[in-house]
């Protein structure tokens, strides 16, 4: 049997479920018309705030998300201006360095008379390897002469106008320049690779010449106007023909061409040259 606690809920429900059905009846026959107004009268400031307050919500929200992309906008052209800043001023770092060592290579060699010059134009994808400078005859810039940076062979002088230089890097396949092996003073002649896929070759070399993989390669007196004992490169590979008598390197520079801004022309070497 049920307990008393129990059918007075069982008679709740019933009531209730009763009560809402009268409701639904009388409301589909409108007799609740008159009773629905003043409750819809009642009811409707709260369901007019209600939908106020949402529509508050919303365009808080929005105004919200707006401000958001504003400030991320305004961040965002922050950041890319300090980056901007950053590259430029590691240019300038590296600009600044360049001038430093030149100066430095200036006070080291006393006999030599260089020029420090800007780079204004390059061609590292055309069909030879040449820089622009921003000095020319009238300061003194001769066809023939050397320029470096600052103790790294860079090339030679090409063609001369009087404010312009164009300068054939040693890596060309038409440069060629009197080098030796720092060490053991092995000397030949270095030839540009660079069309034929390589860098350097330093060819002419005697069979008994002592050179090995690692010695590295300078300028030697062989070639007017360059200065002897400037750094070319590093020997990456020996080949020794035994039946033609002859010993080859091929030699890897240690200067990275596309990286210079600046560099100096030797405008005499203290020995009339």
């Amino acid at each position: 049997m049920l307990s008393t606690t129990a059918r007075h809920t069982a008679v709740l429900v019933f009531c209730f479920v009763a009560f809402a059905g009268t409701l639904i009846v009388l409301d589909n026959h409108h007799r609740l018309d008159a009773a629905k107004t003043p409750l819809e009268t009642l009811v409707r400031p709260f369901a007019a705030g209600l939908s106020t307050a949402g529509d508050d919500l919303r365009g808080l929200s929005h105004r919200n998300q707006s401000d958001l992309a504003k400030q991320l906008q305004a961040v965002t052209a922050e950041r890319d201006q300090l980056l901007a800043e950053n590259a430029r001023l590691q240019q300038l770092q590296g600009e600044v360095e360049q001038l430093r060592k030149q100066l430095d290579f200036k006070e080291a060699h006393p006999g030599l008379t260089p020029l420090s010059a800007n780079i204004i134009g390059h061609d590292p994808g055309g069909a030879h390897q040449i820089l622009v400078l921003d000095r020319g005859s009238d300061d003194g810039i001769q066809k023939g002469m050397a320029v470096i940076s600052p103790d790294f062979y860079v090339g030679q002088v090409s063609e001369v106008t009087p404010d312009r230089a164009r300068v054939i890097l040693a890596i060309d396949a038409s440069a060629h320049a009197g080098a030796m092996v720092q060490r053991s003073k092995a000397a030949g002649v270095l030839d540009g690779r660079w069309q034929a896929g390589g860098y350097f070759q330093l060819d002419h070399l005697k069979a008994s010449d002592d050179v090995v993989v690692g010695d590295v390669v300078v300028t030697s007196a062989g070639t007017a106007r360059v200065p002897e004992g400037l750094v070319v490169g590093k020997v990456a590979q020996v080949d020794r023909e035994v039946q033609a008598d002859t010993v080859t390197a091929q030699v890897t520079p240690l200067i990275d061409y596309s990286t210079l801004r600046a560099v100096t022309v030797i405008l005499g070497t203290g020995n009339g040259q």
